[in-house]
């Protein structure tokens, strides 16, 4: 069970995950402006980077553990995408473009030899510098909802690292 216990004080959230316990900076924490889809009950998410560049963890803060891997769509389709309607950005309160960062959702190997696979066609757009999210639907028909994707031409992070507490 995923808890997470809010210390304001301390500028962090503490999280209780089946991996342990993770205190994640408030500035971490993403607040969807909709509930993705499938997962209704949650809103809020701790976005931390993972052991590879371009790689990130979103971890639900809240009553039930979840746990979603996101990556940068751009490192394995430099020509990719997003049309961000203009009502899209506004429940985003998106105003400047670099405030933004897209991520598409992986779905890991369930078996050996099977490839790891991403959705393009529903990223998950964050406006880092007001700390909401939102899945949108890319109007592209020409993007998957299961691409499959090579993790190593994503590079490791040296720097990367989550403390985990157990």
């Amino acid at each position: 069970m995923s808890v997470a216990v809010m210390d304001h004080a301390a500028g962090h959230v503490t999280i209780s995950h089946p991996s342990g316990t993770i205190a994640v900076p408030n500035d971490a924490v993403m607040r969807f402006t909709t509930p993705m889809w499938g997962f209704d009950g949650h809103v809020e998410f701790a976005l931390l980077p993972a052991a590879r560049r371009g790689v990130w963890w979103l971890i639900a803060v809240g009553e039930a553990p979840t746990t979603f891997v996101l990556a940068d769509p751009f490192v394995v389709q430099a020509g990719y995408g997003i049309d961000i309607n203009a009502a899209e950005r506004e429940e985003l309160q998106l105003e400047n473009d670099s405030d933004a960062l897209a991520l598409v959702m992986l779905t890991l190997a369930s078996s050996v030899g099977a490839p790891v696979t991403a959705n393009f066609r529903a990223p998950l757009i964050f406006n880092l510098a007001k700390r909401l999210a939102k899945q949108v639907v890319n109007r592209d028909e020409a993007y998957s909802l299961s691409q499959p994707v090579d993790l190593t031409v994503y590079p490791n992070a040296d720097d990367a690292h989550i403390e985990v507490s157990r």
